[in-house]
Parts: structure tokens; sequence; C-alpha cells
């Protein structure tokens, strides 16, 4: 009866390191979900966000080294770009940021309002000097450049975070898989010695006899 009530223990942990197992790998599958989902939306779309809002402003940039010759439609098609640049800022902001990156997006956001207001004094200030209007576009858009790279870098640096937390993850369930397999194995023995057990299950009484 020894050997049985030890079985029965080894039967009972072994269920239970199985059953603490699943509730591991439950909350790491959870967790590699929330990491896939992240690179996708908080770094893969923003990523590209970023792209595009550094477009319109190369975008502008042309238009107002050409503002001589498309000056009919100079203002019409700035206020397009300044249209998708706003859409742009309000998806970029719908995204989970960390603290670096909220602290780096409230300066590019003064960057791109200084840049909108340097336009609007080129724009309306018909006696400063060409040259005076662009070092003064030129300085508001490198300084709104300047952001939009750290940002760009801060996405990566977050992105390589989250791939090195998912690879964690999925080297760890790795590991629990084959302990998972390793407990099954051990719990199929167990079984077979609840099933099979006597009171002397290796000394049958015959042979006991037989040695006596």
């Amino acid at each position: 009866m020894k050997e049985k009530r030890v079985a029965v223990i080894i039967l009972f942990a072994v269920l239970a390191i199985i059953s603490l197992n699943q509730f591991i790998n439950k909350k790491d599958y959870n967790d590699l979900y929330t990491n896939m989902s992240s690179l996708y939306k908080d770094r893969l779309m923003p990523a590209g966000y970023l792209f595009s809002i550094n477009d319109h402003l190369y975008q502008k940039k042309i238009l107002h080294m050409q503002e001589a010759e498309a000056s009919i439609n100079l203002s019409a098609q700035l206020q397009q770009h300044d249209e998708e640049i706003a859409k742009l800022i309000k998806a970029y902001e719908a995204t989970y940021l960390t603290k670096a990156e909220k602290k780096e997006w409230q300066q590019l956001l003064k960057n791109l309002t200084a840049y909108k207001n340097a336009e609007l004094i080129t724009a309306n200030e018909l006696l400063l000097k060409r040259q005076n209007r662009v070092q003064l576009l030129e300085a508001n858009f490198q300084q709104a450049q300047h952001c939009l790279n750290e940002l760009n870098a801060l996405q990566a640096a977050e992105g390589s975070a989250l791939q090195t937390k998912s690879t964690a993850i999925i080297n760890g369930t790795v590991v629990y898989s084959y302990l998972q397999m390793a407990m099954m194995i051990v719990l199929a023995v167990t079984a077979i010695i609840l099933v099979t057990a006597r009171e002397h299950p290796f000394f049958p009484t015959n042979r006991q006899q037989l040695l006596n």
C-alpha cells in the first residue's frame, strides 16, 4: 500500500505541474499575441505615418522652391498637404507611445507649427528677401526632420525590444512543451503503477514465500 500512496502523491503532483504549465502557456500566448499586435499597430503603422508626414513635408519644400512658377495654385496645394498631415497626426496619436516618444512627438508638433507659421510669414511679408525666406523655411524644415528621425529611431528600438520579448516567449513555450511531455510520461508510468500495483508489486506473494 505504501507504493500506491507514493504513486497517488506523484500523480497529484504531476497533475498540478501540468495545470500550472497550462496556465503559464496561456499567459505566454496572450503576451505573444499582444506583442505581435503591438508590432503591427504601434510600430509598423506609426512608422508608415512618420514616413508619410516626412513625404508631405518634402512635397511642401519642393513647392516652396518652385513657388515662382506655381504661385497661382501654391496656397491650395500647401493646404492639401497640411490636411493630409493633420490626418496622419490624428492617426499617430491614436497609437501607443512610450514616454520618450511622447516627448519627441510634442517637439515635432511644435516644429510643424513653427514651419506653418514660417510659411505664413513668408507668404505675407512681401518685402522679405528671398534668401531670408528660404533660410527661415529651411531652418524649421530641418528641425522637423530631426524630430522625425528621432521618432523613427525610437520606433525601431521599441520594435526590436518587442521582437526580443516575443522570441523569449517562444523559446519559453518550447521548454514548457518539453516539460509537459516529460510530465505526461511520468503520469503514464504512475497510472500503470496504480493499475498493476499490489501490496508488494515487485515481489508477489507466492514469490516471497519461495524466497523465505
